[in-house]
């Protein structure tokens, strides 16, 4: 998948160069070229599968050709295996139709390892697989 910049101005990218380039070169920001569709079945499905399994499915429809399957599932995997549950960011029901998502199961106990834990790997793979580090 290409992504391509608000002001259109810069070369399309790829997920990784997008993830080690940060805004693009002409100050926009990077947007997939096309979105990726859902069906309803497939959202619902979503809903029984781990955190993980979710993360993948949705993830791998953006990373096409920057990361294998094997490496993002990996990745995944790591980024999540230290949260205190296996629902990452479980929903917890308080009464009368309100919910509260839990963000704090990781290992700081803050909302952004939700993203933070799986970006780290992603990047540092990205640099990995260019030589960098």
């Amino acid at each position: 998948m290409d992504f391509i910049s608000t002001r259109g101005q810069a070369a399309p990218q790829s997920f990784a160069d997008v993830l080690l380039a940060g805004p693009a070169s002409d100050g926009g920001l990077f947007l997939p070229s096309a979105w990726p569709v859902l069906e309803k079945a497939e959202i619902a499905a979503l809903a029984q599968r781990s955190y993980g399994e979710a993360a993948f499915a949705i993830l791998s429809r953006f990373t096409d050709g920057s990361f294998s399957p094997d490496a993002l599932r990996a990745d995944i995997e790591a980024a999540y295996a230290g949260f205190e549950t296996p629902a990452v960011a479980p929903l917890v029901p308080l009464g009368q139709g309100l919910h509260l998502l839990e963000l704090f199961h990781g290992p700081t106990l803050a909302f952004k390892d939700v993203a933070m834990q799986l970006l780290g790997r992603m990047f540092a793979r990205a640099l990995a697989e260019r030589g960098r580090r």
